[in-house]
């Protein structure tokens, strides 16, 4: 069942600009397709950075550089920031695309025309069971 706070936190509403700011931190995760191809190529933009970073070190290495560890180091730490980020202020019902709604409601198994101002769901509304008269 679905908490209050995790209701309120879907209902926060962030500037234009705040937005745009999050929803590049939350693509990061995404594929970059948005599960639009089956491709093997259609990886989350920071698997792609993560390679990137990895080859500039090794050839930041080979070069004897003595600052090879900047660029994966860096990149690397951008991983746990991000995700205590989305910890602390997960992605808002307003920021979500269309499919991510459809996957949120199935996650919590919620009705297909569910929207959270209508409220939480409480006992088995959300399900097709029916309530016992007993």
């Amino acid at each position: 069942m679905m908490k209050e706070k995790t209701l309120n936190n879907l209902k926060k509403q962030y500037s234009e600009g705040y937005k745009k700011i999050r929803r590049l931190i939350i693509n990061l995760y995404r594929p970059i397709l948005h599960d639009k191809s089956t491709s093997i190529f259609n990886q989350h933009p920071i698997t792609y950075i993560m390679f990137i970073t990895f080859i500039w070190s090794g050839v930041l290495v080979y070069m004897d550089d003595p600052n090879y560890v900047y660029p994966f180091g860096i990149a690397w730490c951008i991983i746990p920031i991000t995700w205590l980020y989305l910890k602390f202020f997960p992605q808002t019902w307003d920021e979500m695309k269309d499919y991510e709604k459809v996957a949120f409601r199935q996650i919590w198994r919620l009705p297909s025309k569910w929207n959270p101002d209508k409220g939480p769901m409480i006992g088995s509304e959300g399900s097709s069971k029916k309530h016992s008269t007993k």
